[in-house]
């Protein structure tokens, strides 16, 4: 039992408790962007013994601060008004995780391309909204690998959550299809993957069909891109199916 059991923790929606989940054992951590602390609270409530809860936005700060004073928890937590893992520099100690949830794929990028510097190996979890390809490419570029991805849903809509850690020495990058379908996805595939691949695939193909329909030159590399991250989803869904295909008359 936690020195917090006595204490109504927040409820944390799907993402939240996929994050949780994915960082498990968790003692010193950071929550950048972390709106309103949610997540910092049933973290130190579950055991873990120090937070840095930083966001760009002071107002959302102090909500998080609130948060976490009510629940006796703000004495355990350092609070920063920072962008992104600048942040890190308010923590006294190196963090084992570092939290980067509930903002879009390139925001996410930009965070780790100016600030893996600061990481010191600590794991990485991610939850980027959009442009998943990307982010897995920079996690690649920014020295990290991908060990787990699950697949999470809240307020109607599919999140896919990436814990990531520093890379071997003999670990390759990434290809094109690894970027785009995922690589822990890939390596342990969930019953909702089929589901977030045929959403994908019907938006590849309007967006694809308005491209077209608009016949701009600047598009065109776009089009292409697109075209072969279509090609990849549908060959998986493929895939996907044809295990169903071969047991169709078995017994």
């Amino acid at each position: 039992m936690t020195d917090g059991s006595h204490r109504r923790a927040p409820t944390l929606d799907g993402r939240l408790s996929a994050a949780m989940a994915l960082a498990e054992g968790t003692q010193v951590f950071a929550d950048i962007g972390a709106d309103h602390g949610r997540l910092s609270a049933v973290l130190l409530l579950s055991g873990a013994r120090r937070a840095l809860v930083a966001d760009v936005s002071a107002a959302a700060l102090e909500k998080a601060r609130g948060r976490l004073h009510a629940l006796e928890l703000d004495k355990r937590a350092t609070f920063a008004v920072a962008d992104g893992l600048a942040a890190l520099d308010a923590l006294e100690q190196v963090p084992d995780t570092v939290f980067v949830l509930g903002m879009g794929g390139e925001t996410i990028c930009g965070i780790l391309q100016r600030g893996y510097a600061r990481l010191q190996g600590a794991a990485l979890i991610l939850g980027a909204q959009t442009d998943l390809p990307m982010v897995r490419r920079t996690v690649c570029e920014v020295g990290y690998r991908i060990r787990r991805e699950l697949i999470a849903s809240a307020g109607g809509r599919d999140y896919v959550l990436m814990r990531c850690t520093p890379a071997l020495a003999d670990e390759a990058a990434y290809t094109e299809r690894e970027c785009v379908l995922g690589p822990g996805l890939l390596m342990d595939p969930s019953p909702e993957w089929r589901r977030v691949l045929e959403r994908r695939r019907r938006l590849l193909e309007q967006e694809i069909a308005a491209m077209e329909r608009a016949g701009l030159d600047k598009d065109r590399e776009r089009l292409a891109l697109s075209g072969r991250e279509l090609a990849y989803v549908s060959g998986q869904l493929r895939r996907m199916q044809e295990p169903e295909a071969e047991g169709g008359g078995a017994p």
